[in-house]
């Protein structure tokens, strides 16, 4: 299920489980807050919208963090006067991580406690973050990565231990004139 809400003036789209940064909310870490301006509710295939908003329908989420957001610096300046003024700025930002998106006349799931998730080991648990993606190694690399560890494991054998084959002597890499 998704929703989109408004906060601060700006429309978020959030999901159970996900954070967000929003604009200052009051509130200190590990509070509820309550968003409830909803414009749309999904849940596969229908879509609710609102006119403007859902009536009751609510957004629940846990402030995760109160932070302010790196600098960005302010320059005015006008030309041939020597006119010249530098201000910095920090917004403030509140973290949120969704706990619940409810419609009208829905309640709150109840939040697990010591004893519940003791009592049901079993309990649903939060959603995973998604999954960064790396590079692909190159064949060549995990083949070699392959025959190393087959090597390892492999006993020590006396033929193992023998010195290998002749080798083919090296080329010289100088070059070669009409009088040699």
């Amino acid at each position: 299920m998704y929703a989109v809400v408004r906060a601060g003036g700006r429309q978020y789209r959030v999901k159970e489980g996900r954070a967000i940064k929003v604009g200052r909310l009051p509130g200190e870490p590990g509070d509820t807050v309550e968003l409830g301006e909803v414009l749309l509710m999904g849940e596969g295939n229908t879509v609710t919208v609102g006119a403007p908003t859902v009536d009751g329908a609510r957004v629940l989420g846990t402030i995760a963090e109160q932070g302010r957001a790196p600098k960005v610096v302010v320059f005015r300046y006008k030309a041939k006067t020597r006119s010249r003024k530098k201000t910095g700025h920090r917004q403030a930002y509140t973290r949120l991580i969704i706990e619940d998106i409810l419609a009208a006349g829905q309640e709150p799931k109840p939040k697990a406690t010591a004893e519940t998730a003791v009592a049901e080991p079993e309990a649903e648990a939060a959603p995973e973050a998604p999954k960064k993606r790396s590079r692909r190694k190159p064949a060549a690399q995990t083949a070699e990565a392959a025959e190393a560890t087959a090597a390892a494991e492999e006993p020590a054998s006396a033929e193992a231990e023998a010195p290998a084959a002749e080798e083919k002597p090296k080329r010289s890499r100088r070059k070669k004139t009409d009088t040699e």
